[in-house]
């Protein structure tokens, strides 16, 4: 059986396991009896100490396992996008759908494999498997019908509906949540006469320049391949040290969709599987699992693998059905491009800012992984699925080598990622400034450990991370030049994230990041004898350029604002003073770095007027959040319309630039934008020893809803009014919390199921270590 079980066939083991577990419960209890007694007088003191607890804990210390809580019906206003007209600029703006594994832009030629990219170095980028069943419908003798698409982001499907005065159409796409191995698409027809014939028209495209296709076997209505990507990401070469990897296999088991198709008056119906794995025997396997479930079941298992997601973090308004949408859409092209748990066999390489479902040749970034993931993406989904998160991490300590091996390259110490990777954790970056000069990617890979570190208690996951985390500290020692006249230590021949401007000295944001990332080492392994006192000295010296006589934050030295008389020397089209994107302005937030709030305000003024209104669509989410810590909710409010013109319609995509263009589908946008709701008008702020809020609702709305927001493996939710915020805590994890309010400098303690409500204050939920219940239970576990 596979470990991706459908819903029936999962729900039978259970029912298996249950009967053998009540045996041996059974057995226990004539043999030992007084133990029995005693374990079961202990569970009811936990009762009793907890309440309701134990009905909200998703694993206990002792195994047991708690089914999700069903946290109600999802507002279809909110989740289901609905349009009589497909976009323009297809099929750049067409909606996706994806599992993690499996990503496709509906009706387009193409279907993408996470991890499986062709092409070396700079032309690495995401192989395209032809699609098997991106189909348009019609039925013959029939004039074109008028149609309806729905993208259902609750439920992660899409749906086009044909209506005709003789029949009605349905087809249905999706990647399944749970069988991840699966595309597939079902189709329904009533003819209210006899004769019809639908027919189908399935967007293979042309053949893959990506693969060569060692094995094409037709049996019956079923088609058997074995592609095998073309050109390895990195061509071995007699400088190597080590062998990069092969070239990919991929295997598709898939039905070949009939081009005819005679329709019974009355209701017709089909589904069409396509399983795609890199092993052979397993994309078989998950084939035959497909079909052996009923059609209903096939979907419906699907439908519970996004609720259980949606139930486990999602944010809901109320007042602005708009923001709504946007918000839902974000999460949902986010989550389509990770998987929701690890595969034993095949490893999750990463997010790309063009998503899972883009990324070809010269197009989306090639499908490359960036700082997008850690400094755009990974914030939301930490605070929402950190699971999830852990996942986008592990791939940078699966990659550490490749990063040791760049820092040796460029005559450096320690881990140097690279600017882009792919597949391999090589540079695959096809533009040399950035390959060689955009280091702060490393800093940012060390601030999301750090920022995972502060809201997990996961301390075996940070302690695998160790070597990771000290060769990045090894880094930036050998990046840090000591400036004996003003004692102090700088970095340069860097690009910081302002692209328009290469090699600078002494980039605020980067000198910044090493700052963190060299205290890092201390922070999360204190007692470590391989800590390095030089570490701290080098981050406690670090200059950050400052201008007393502005009192504002320069770029980097010699950056003037002022100057706008002369053209970039990198591009003359640009003038010198314009910058791409949010970069300063970063210190404030996501690096938290404390300054006055005159100067935060003069960064902000001076750089929002500096700063391309055609950049990248994360810049002005940074400026709303920071607008709303200084309280300025009109100018934050401004700063969120500008950032949702970015979304394209009717799919809620998102663009790199304004008006639909640049990169698509912009998973980093959304990040951005996530982030503004998250952490702009939720206000909250990860501390190294709490998780501080200080919530304001959004222009236009009367309510914000936070669902399972997760801290220290409890899980909150939190619903924010005009006055009043109410905090709910839906599962402890076995551990213990309280409510700090600043205000009044008083703890209240939080229990399961009995929410607080408090003032719309600033206020910081504290975790209070593992709970006198959790002991008990780790005691009860050894006795069992």
């Amino acid at each position: 059986m596979s470990p991706e079980q459908d819903a029936e066939s999962g729900s039978r083991l259970q029912r298996h396991k249950q009967k053998r577990d009540l045996r041996a419960m059974m057995n226990f209890r004539v043999k030992k009896r007084p133990m029995l007694i005693a374990c079961s007088a202990a569970v009811l003191i936990l009762l009793v100490l907890h309440g309701s607890d134990r009905l909200c804990w998703k694993q206990w210390s002792i195994g047991w396992h708690i089914l999700p809580l069903n946290l109600g019906e999802l507002s279809e206003e909110a989740t289901v996008f609905r349009t009589t007209r497909l976009p323009d600029d297809l099929p750049r703006h067409m909606a996706t759908v994806g599992n993690g594994f499996l990503g496709h832009v509906v009706y387009a030629d193409n279907i993408y494999v996470n991890g499986v990219y062709n092409g070396a170095r700079g032309d690495s980028h995401r192989a395209r498997v032809p699609s098997t069943c991106a189909l348009r419908l019609a039925v013959d003798g029939h004039a074109a019908a008028s149609s309806s698409y729905a993208l259902d982001v609750g439920k992660g499907v899409f749906t086009e509906t044909v209506d005709h005065e003789d029949f009605k159409l349905e087809y249905r796409i999706f990647a399944h949540r749970k069988h991840t191995k699966l595309l597939v698409c079902q189709v329904s027809a009533e003819a209210k006469k006899p004769g019809l014939v639908l027919l189908t028209k399935n967007n293979h495209g042309n053949l893959s320049v990506d693969f060569d296709i060692i094995k094409d076997v037709i049996k019956g209505a079923t088609r058997e391949q074995h592609l095998w990507t073309k050109v390895a990401e990195e061509i071995p070469g007699s400088e190597k040290k080590y062998l990069p990897p092969t070239l990919t296999d991929v295997y598709l088991v898939y039905d070949e969709v009939p081009e005819r198709l005679e329709l019974q008056q009355g209701h017709n119906s089909w589904t069409w599987i396509t399983a795609i794995y890199i092993d052979e025997a397993d994309a078989m396997e998950a084939y035959v699992e497909g079909h052996a479930m009923t059609p209903d079941v096939l979907y419906d298992s699907h439908v519970a693998g996004w609720r259980e997601i949606w139930d486990t973090g999602r944010i809901d308004v109320e007042g602005d059905t708009k923001l709504a949408q946007i918000i839902y859409g974000c999460f949902y092209y986010l989550y389509s491009s990770l998987p929701t748990r690890e595969d034993p066999k095949w490893s999750f390489y990463g997010l790309s800012p063009g998503s899972l479902s883009h990324g070809a040749e010269h197009h989306d970034y090639q499908g490359h992984i960036f700082w997008d993931q850690e400094t755009w993406m990974y914030p939301p989904i930490l605070m929402m699925q950190p699971q999830m998160s852990r996942l986008q991490l592990k791939i940078r300590l699966e990659h550490l080598q490749e990063a040791l091996n760049k820092a040796q390259n460029y005559s450096y110490s320690g881990a140097m990622f690279p600017w882009e990777s792919a597949y391999t954790g090589e540079d695959v970056c096809p533009w040399y400034p950035g390959s060689a000069l955009e280091q702060h990617v490393t800093g940012d890979i060390a601030f999301a450990f750090w920022q995972y570190m502060h809201m997990n208690t996961d301390k075996t996951f940070i302690n695998s991370a160790k070597d990771l985390i000290m060769e990045i500290a090894n880094f930036w020692e050998s990046r840090a030049l000591y400036n004996k006249t003003k004692e102090r230590y700088e970095i340069h021949d860097v690009m910081g994230p302002d692209e328009w401007h290469y090699p600078v000295n002494n980039s605020c944001y980067t000198n910044t990041i090493a700052q963190i990332s060299l205290r890092l080492p201390s922070d999360a392994f204190p007692d470590s004898p391989r800590l390095k006192q030089k570490w701290i000295d080098i981050a406690d010296h670090m200059y950050v350029p400052f201008d007393a006589k502005r009192n504002y934050h320069p770029q980097h030295d010699g950056y003037d604002p002022d100057e706008r008389d002369y053209k970039s020397k990198i591009n003359s089209t640009i003038p010198e003073f314009m910058v791409k994107q949010a970069d300063v302005v970063l210190l404030g937030f996501p690096l938290m770095q404390e300054s006055d709030e005159v100067v935060r305000r003069n960064d902000l003024v001076i750089y929002e007027d500096v700063t391309s209104v055609t950049g990248p669509a994360m810049t002005w989410g940074m400026f709303a959040i920071a607008w709303l810590e200084l309280r300025d909710y009109k100018k934050a409010a401004e700063l969120l319309v500008m950032n949702q013109q970015y979304t394209v319609e009717p799919f809620k995509v998102w663009s790199e630039t304004p008006g639909g263009g640049g990169a698509v589908n912009f998973i980093t946008g959304m990040g951005g934008f996530l982030q503004t709701v998250i952490f702009g008008y939720g206000g909250f702020r990860i501390r190294s020893d709490k998780l501080d809020f200080e919530p304001v609702l959004p222009p236009g709305t009367t309510k914000l809803v936070l669902t399972h927001l997760d801290y220290k493996q409890g899980s909150f939710t939190f619903t924010v009014t005009k006055d009043v915020v109410s905090v709910s805590m839906l599962e402890s994890g076995g551990q213990g919390f309280a409510l700090y309010v600043y205000e009044t400098e008083k703890y209240l303690t939080l229990k399961v199921g009995k929410p607080l409500h408090i003032p719309r204050v600033k206020t910081a939920i504290v975790h209070l270590g593992a709970s006198k219940e959790s002991i008990l239970l780790s005691v009860l576990a050894g006795w069992l």
